[in-house]
């Protein structure tokens, strides 16, 4: 689950009252209707199609505008708030469309890649590394003994955070300052806590939107 990506060391919304996943959910059921109602003339299928060729030897390429988007949410920790929020909203607003396809890839968190190949989950596992961020006793797909791609797992949000002294409660005058509950004030690694800030909100919004579009139908 999304929700469990974030180390709990990490997170910072429950010690606010504005931090409930409930909005989330409220918010998605409303995006998620929009996106339904824009796109159904196109006649989208309902359920995953079979491809009609497919080669096992070619390389997977994302295309240009996911490449863009996944690349900039590897380098979410180390770029400005603004462009982190415009990052997020594009990729939260595709993945509350409809398209079997678009869903997997972007919302399935136990989707099988080939070597090389990246989805939107793997590239926050990148970012945050379960694995080496001692991620509490959440349920993620390493913990059932799920394959991720080695290459994937080499985040490193958690290490990062631990090199800077009082890090926990850094975060959390972050978090209030972003909210507007405290004056702004300079700040080392401000980019940093805004960044943690943004991927457990991002994680909560898109673990919203998977369950208000529930799992799409299984093959014809």
């Amino acid at each position: 689950s999304f929700l469990c990506l974030v180390p709990e060391e990490a997170k910072t919304s429950s010690c606010m009252e504005e931090g409930g996943y409930d909005t989330y959910v409220h918010d998605a059921l409303g995006l998620v209707q929009a996106c339904r109602a824009s796109v159904a003339p196109c006649g989208w299928p309902p359920a995953p199609q079979p491809l009609d060729a497919c080669h096992p030897e070619a390389t997977f390429y994302e295309g240009h505008f996911l490449k863009v988007l996944f690349d900039r949410m590897t380098r979410i920790l180390d770029q400005p708030y603004s462009l982190n929020l415009q990052v997020t909203s594009v990729l939260s607003r595709l993945a509350a469309f409809p398209h079997p396809h678009l869903h997997e890839y972007l919302l399935d968190p136990y989707l099988n890649l080939a070597p090389g190949c990246r989805s939107l989950f793997s590239v926050l596992v990148r970012v945050m590394s379960p694995a080496g961020g001692g991620g509490g006793d959440g349920d993620t797909p390493l913990k059932r003994g799920l394959t991720i791609p080695p290459m994937q797992v080499i985040g490193d949000l958690m290490q990062r955070l631990q090199r800077v002294p009082h890090f926990r409660a850094k975060l959390l005058l972050v978090r209030r300052q972003l909210m507007g509950l405290v004056p702004g004030e300079q700040m080392d690694h401000a980019m940093l806590f805004k960044g943690v800030v943004v991927l457990e909100e991002f994680c909560k919004e898109l673990a919203a939107i998977a369950l208000v579009k529930g799992p799409p139908e299984g093959p014809p």
